[in-house]
């Protein structure tokens, strides 16, 4: 049986900083998380998002407990429910952030309480491997976008 515990790291060619905003920006988190998001990047700051799940919403509420900028990003899910499910229950989601050359390398840590057998948790460990591929093309797409602007702006 599981411990409830997903890890997954990623290789990312773009900056700490682009890769933080994209953890924390409202504006951000739609583009690869979530359909939308309020968020209130701040410790103790709310993270709201709301998932389509086909003709209903899933919704769900976390707070920031940790926040340090270009390094850790962790938030405390409270509430994670839909209409056709009860809450989840309290989970901890952390982003570590690292430098590495051309970029970062960034470890994903999704802990709580176990799921009930060993098929959901591997349809919950696959599923983030979705999520954090969505993630690294958002991140690198805007370090292209921030490059190509510096070099326009740099041109005689």
């Amino acid at each position: 049986m599981n411990d409830g515990i997903i890890e997954k790291k990623v290789l990312i060619q773009a900056s700490p900083e682009i890769v933080f905003e994209a953890l924390t920006n409202a504006k951000d988190l739609v583009r690869w998380f979530c359909d939308r998001a309020a968020s209130d990047p701040r410790v103790g700051g709310e993270f709201k998002a709301t998932w389509r799940a086909g003709r209903s919403f899933r919704k769900g509420l976390a707070f920031y407990t940790q926040l340090d900028p270009a390094r850790t990003v962790e938030l405390t899910w409270e509430v994670e429910a839909g209409a056709d499910s009860g809450a989840i229950g309290v989970h901890t989601l952390r982003y570590s952030i690292r430098p590495r050359k051309d970029g970062c390398e960034v470890t994903m840590c999704d802990a709580g309480n176990p799921p009930p057998d060993d098929e959901v948790y591997a349809a919950l460990d696959h599923g983030w491997i979705g999520i954090l591929r969505d993630f690294k093309e958002h991140c690198e797409a805007r370090e292209r976008a921030a490059r190509k602007r510096l070099s326009r702006n740099a041109a005689p």
